[in-house]
């Protein structure tokens, strides 16, 4: 369990997770509304190089931010009846050229092999961050994102 404190809490994080992260990992956050799913996408794009505003894709379903590391595929399956519905959406070609694909609010059954974080809000605007990487080496991933 990590705690981020601060918004520069959260940009470490970002940058901790862009260093550790494979080409072609996929992310889900979930965690309340306005528990910071949006900021650390943010500061995730940042920490790629991404200079532009990121907001969030509730509406239009999947944003991609090109990078210096290669695009940066964010997705938000809150609206659809069925998280599975975005794969019908063009999610799997969307993905395939991304460096890293980040999904608000999807679960480990619709998006097999993610690593999937959840931010709870805790006092005093701190963020307390889960981790549960659904892949090979698990522990090793964990043990890089948090002596980093």
């Amino acid at each position: 369990m990590i705690k981020l404190k601060s918004e520069q809490d959260t940009k470490l994080f970002a940058k901790r997770l862009v260093d550790v992260l494979p080409k072609g990992s996929l992310l889900i956050l979930r965690g309340p509304l306005g528990a910071g799913k949006t900021t650390l996408v943010r500061y995730i794009a940042a920490a790629m190089g991404f200079s532009g505003r990121v907001s969030s894709p509730t509406y239009t379903l999947m944003h991609t931010y090109p990078t210096p590391l290669g695009d940066l595929l964010h997705a938000d399956v809150y609206r659809l009846p069925k998280a599975s519905e975005i794969y019908s959406l063009g999610f799997e070609d969307a993905r395939e050229n991304a460096y890293l694909t980040v999904v608000e609010w999807g679960t480990i059954n619709d998006f097999p092999g993610a690593i999937e974080i959840i931010l709870e809000p805790d006092a005093d605007e701190t963020r307390v961050v889960s981790i549960t990487p659904h892949f090979p080496h698990s522990r090793d991933f964990i043990e890089k994102i948090i002596n980093q």
